[in-house]
């Protein structure tokens, strides 16, 4: 059907900017002598959208179905289906129509797996090799009609053949990760790295809800460089996942220390001249980050601290292209005569004009969340270098650090009581700091750990002290003062700094420690394995939006006056945006419009099944409306209760 169309009017509305809110509660508050009413019984959420039209509105009514996908592409890779139409991937058209797509996969006929996408593209995870697997998509249009399937196979496989890794992880163990490859770190308990569950379940999941805090992981194998470069490449890290696809960064640091966190969280996203690095104080003597930021404007940066010597010559780069929600990425950082490349599943996107002038660093991988938290999916991690292997580990107690440094040349703590650490001839402690204040240099800094103290030094020499800043000292420990408390399994430990009590100079965020084996040990078992990712948001919708067209078919400039009567509002609800901040789309029931507070049109979305986005022209008359301002109110509902739903405001004025 022919959309409306406005007609030239008399009078003026002011269009204003809207607002989205996801849905919450209200409460009330009652001074102490008011009455207290018994509580209502509170509704189901509701969940299904009844066409309605005021008799101020005309709202679309759906077509014919929509054309089903063309083209479809299959790439195979171990344990898992990438399943593709479209331009991007394949040169092909979407469907005229198009608001997302349904896509159905199982094996043995059996179709038991079900996705909605805003995208035209699907990774199927947690499959098993060398099995064929069934696959249908159909489009989905605005008012939730379904095509017919286009139908394709596909057959997981292990890859032909392997680089010459020096470290590789697939995250296949009993344990993911393993803790004698991995060290989790952080700066509190918000998050943690795990195997995940269902479609995740053959991959490690790195999840939680620490805001613009990472969540790190330590690699216990160095990294190293070749002394020698072969074909220009001293050596790379390779790093399969689908970050930061959804939203958030994600940072891989290069440090030659014995350190868990370094250098500031958020720097500058200026990303500065392509394929040259930028300065990033902070950031400790010697060591690369390289940053990438996800989203709908992605960036690549070379992060160097100031003073790093430069090759002079830029990397030679290409635009990045924005990475897909839910696809996984291979990013590499490749070490090369020329300086530091980053690759994007194989295309050069990021580039540094620098070389580091160390053999050994310590890999830390740095995940950070978006809006709605962090849930991002592991495959691979790998080096290619220098021959490389993890220390063997000796489990390590739990440590009580505290977090406030206490004041040089008080008494020292009693030993702890309690038995000493078993299997270890001794200890490193890694502790973090971040000063608050100006505090004097760090070789002052000293550890008290059973009834003894012990002096500290900076993991990396020559590292400034920053407010705000991480700051990593580490301690030698002897075996006679690793003391357990007296339930066996806390190691008690205090770091000493010289400033008086009050003066608040450092605190500590986060420490580890890494044990000593004798000769001959092997590594012991550890982890439960019984861990689980933390559970995601919830289910996301996509975004609603209301804008004003003219009478041509275009939007209305923001604070635009129009003539009062007949207008086209535009009602639409944005796919991506839904999936971007949830992870997982929630099925759409249908949108709801109120005007001043009164409804004046629903339009359901579950013609053939569960809508996923869309956009609706209604024609709106205004005519009798009273001078002053009006707000349109648009809600977006899903079938599923666990689904928020979400509202979008456009005020405007007559």
């Amino acid at each position: 059907m022919d959309q409306p169309r406005p007609k030239l009017l008399r009078r003026a509305a002011i269009i204003v900017a809207g607002v989205v809110v996801i849905g919450g509660a209200v409460a009330v508050l009652r001074s102490p002598d008011q009455a207290v009413d018994q509580p209502k019984p509170v509704p189901p959420p509701q969940t299904t959208v009844k066409e309605f039209a005021g008799d101020t509105v005309v709202i679309p009514s759906p077509g014919n179905p929509p054309a089903q996908p063309a083209g479809l592409s299959v790439e195979a890779g171990p344990q898992r289906l990438l399943v593709a139409w479209g331009p991007q991937r394949t040169g092909q058209p979407e469907p005229e129509r198009a608001a997302g797509y349904e896509i159905r996969w199982g094996r043995d006929g059996t179709l038991n797996n079900v996705r909605l996408l805003s995208q035209p593209v699907a990774q199927l995870d947690a499959l098993d090799n060398d099995v064929p697997y069934q696959i249908e998509v159909r489009t989905i249009d605005s008012f939730g009609k379904r095509s017919m399937p286009a139908l394709t196979m596909g057959t997981p496989k292990a890859p032909d053949s392997e680089p010459p890794w020096t470290f590789v992880d697939r995250f296949a163990s009993r344990v993911v990760p393993e803790p004698s490859r991995w060290r989790v770190a952080g700066t509190s308990d918000c998050g943690r790295a795990t195997r995940g569950e269902g479609q995740d379940g053959k991959r490690m999941v790195v999840s939680g809800q620490c805001g613009a805090e990472p969540v790190v992981l330590r690699s216990r194998a160095p990294f190293r460089l070749r002394d020698t470069p072969v074909d220009g490449e001293f050596g790379r890290l390779v790093l399969g996942t689908d970050h930061p696809g959804q939203a958030g960064e994600l940072t891989i640091d290069f440090a030659p220390g014995p350190v868990d966190l370094v250098g500031p969280v958020n720097g500058s996203t200026h990303a500065g001249a392509p394929g040259l690095a930028r300065d990033e104080p902070g950031l400790p003597p010697g060591s690369i980050r390289v940053r990438i930021v996800g989203g709908q404007v992605p960036a690549a940066q070379v992060l160097v601290p100031p003073g790093t010597a430069r090759l002079g010559k830029p990397v030679a780069v290409t635009p990045m292209a924005p990475a897909e929600i839910g696809i996984s990425t291979r990013w590499e950082v490749v070490f090369r005569t020329d300086g530091v490349h980053l690759l994007q599943d194989g295309k050069v996107v990021g580039g540094g004009d620098v070389l580091p002038a160390w053999r050994e660093a310590t890999a830390l991988l740095g995940f950070i969340g978006g809006p709605g938290g962090l849930h991002a999916a592991v495959d691979v991690v790998g080096f290619l270098g220098a021959e490389t292997a993890p220390p063997v580990l000796v489990a390590p107690p739990v440590l009580d650090t505290g977090r406030v440094i206490v004041e040089a040349g008080t008494q020292l703590t009693s030993p702890s009581g309690g038995a000493r650490v078993e299997g270890a001839v001794g200890g490193q402690l890694r502790v973090t700091l971040v000063p608050t204040n100006p505090i004097p240099a760090a070789e002052e800094f000293t550890i008290d750990v059973g009834g003894k103290e012990f002096p500290a030094r900076p993991a990396i020499a020559g590292q400034p002290l920053i407010r705000g800043v991480r700051y990593p000292i580490v301690a030698d420990l002897p075996a006679e003062a690793l003391i357990l408390r007296s339930d066996g399994d806390t190691l008690p430990v205090r770091v000493r700094g010289p400033f008086r009590r009050g003066e608040g100079a450092a605190r500590v965020v986060s420490a580890s420690i890494e044990l000593v084996a004798p000769p001959g040990a092997v590594s012991a078992a550890a982890g439960s394995g019984t861990d689980v990712p933390l559970p995601r948001t919830r289910l996301a919708l996509a975004r609603p939006s209301a804008r004003f067209l003219d009478s041509a078919g275009q939007p209305l400039a923001t604070d635009a006056a129009v003539p009062r009567g007949r207008l086209v509002l535009e009602v639409a609800a944005d796919g991506p945006g839904g999936q971007r901040l949830g992870g997982e789309l929630a099925g759409l029931a249908g949108v709801e419009v109120r005007l001043d507070g009164e409804k004046i049109a629903g339009i359901p979305t579950v013609a053939d099944g569960p809508g996923v986005a869309g956009i609706w022209r209604l024609a709106l008359n205004t005519t009798g409306l009273g001078e002053g301002s009006h707000t349109i109110e648009v809600k977006a509902i899903g079938v599923d209760a666990r689904a928020a739903f979400a509202v979008a405001y456009a005020p405007f004025t007559i």
